[in-house]
């Protein structure tokens, strides 16, 4: 093997492992997006099951039903 073929292999290869780091760093950061989406997601569902299970009981005198026999 001659000298640049040798030079040229040793880029291809470096090339290959950058390209491969930053394949690696960029589906890092989409997990983490996702990953905070669904934290965004889990708190909201909380917030609306809670605001659902802190609703107001009625007023005393008023009662919950209605009489439609009349």
């Amino acid at each position: 093997m001659d000298q640049m073929s040798i030079a040229s292999a040793y880029v291809a290869t470096t090339q290959a492992q950058t390209g491969a780091a930053i394949q690696t760093e960029v589906m890092k950061m989409a997990a983490a997006q996702e990953a905070s989406v669904v934290a965004l997601l889990e708190a909201g569902a909380q917030s609306l099951e809670a605001a659902a299970s802190a609703q107001a009981a009625p007023a005393p005198g008023l009662g919950v039903a209605v009489d439609v026999t009349a």
